[in-house]
């Protein structure tokens, strides 16, 4: 523990023996609280990227390993050039985005519904300077422009499976443990709101809602250079053939030297060079 937060501790475990009002002993609490946070370093290719713990979910995993996704790492380090947009579609508490920023050489959107998710991803955003290049935003895409109701399989920070619109993800259904309003947004509504930077690379892992986002997306994906789309459970099973057929329509083509790289979750698509 550093000097500072010892010291901060010590004048807070102070202040609690003092006779103070209930309002000021729980503000001092939370004082505490905060003090005992923690953040934790993974080292990439790019440089440290800095996150801060607010849940277990919320630690990053190493980016060696194939629950991280190094195919994903290696699609930005490799497919997205300066200049470029990467919009991260289910960002969670940010790894991809932070990654793709780190550089200070392009510009992220990233969309996350949970609340305690987004608050970690805009905290890290901060934690390593890249307000100025990561825009994020908490809401979910969708096929329409409406309002839903996040199904959370576990509410805290960092968590992954739950579901827009229903207790149903990718591998079926599961136990609810509490429930978020969220406004869903047609990625191709977000398209034309000015102030959103128009994307050239799309990474998409939504837990199972991917279909439904890509059929609200078809002037959206007609503009990208390139998507990374997370195919797994009913995904593969069942919905391929339409995300396919929506993402060939836009004149998009899989990379099959991808199918099999790190975790075997994702699949990439690349507009044919004309």
């Amino acid at each position: 523990m550093s000097k500072s937060r010892s010291n901060i501790i010590l004048r807070i475990s102070s202040l609690l023996t003092l006779g103070s009002n209930p309002r000021t002993k729980l503000k001092t609490f939370a004082r505490l609280s905060e003090a005992f946070k923690r953040s934790h370093t993974i080292k990439t290719d790019r440089g440290e990227i800095k996150f801060r713990i607010d849940s277990p979910g919320s630690v990053p995993q190493d980016p060696e390993s194939k629950r991280s996704e190094p195919e994903t790492f290696e699609w930005i380090r490799t497919s997205i050039k300066d200049g470029d947009v990467l919009w991260d579609i289910g960002a969670n508490i940010g790894v991809f985005s932070l990654y793709a920023a780190l550089e200070k050489k392009n510009k992220v959107l990233s969309i996350e519904p949970s609340a305690e998710s987004y608050a970690t991803l805009n905290a890290n955003i901060r934690l390593n300077g890249l307000d100025q290049y990561i825009q994020a935003l908490c809401f979910a895409g969708s096929k329409d422009t409406t309002l839903l109701n996040l199904f959370m399989k576990d509410t805290s920070s960092g968590a992954s499976h739950n579901s827009i619109g229903s207790n149903t993800n990718q591998f079926g259904e599961f136990e609810v443990n509490g429930f978020q309003s969220v406004i869903a947004i047609k990625l191709d509504d977000l398209f034309e709101i000015d102030g959103v930077p128009s994307p050239n690379h799309i990474k998409l892992d939504v837990d199972g809602r991917e279909l439904e986002i890509l059929e609200g997306s078809s002037k959206t994906l007609s503009k990208i250079n390139s998507i990374l789309v997370e195919i797994e459970g009913s995904n593969l099973k069942e919905n391929l053939n339409k995300i396919e057929s929506i993402i060939q329509d836009a004149g998009l083509q899989e990379d099959i030297n991808w199918r099999n790289k790190g975790s075997g979750r994702n699949r990439l698509y690349w507009r044919a060079k004309t």
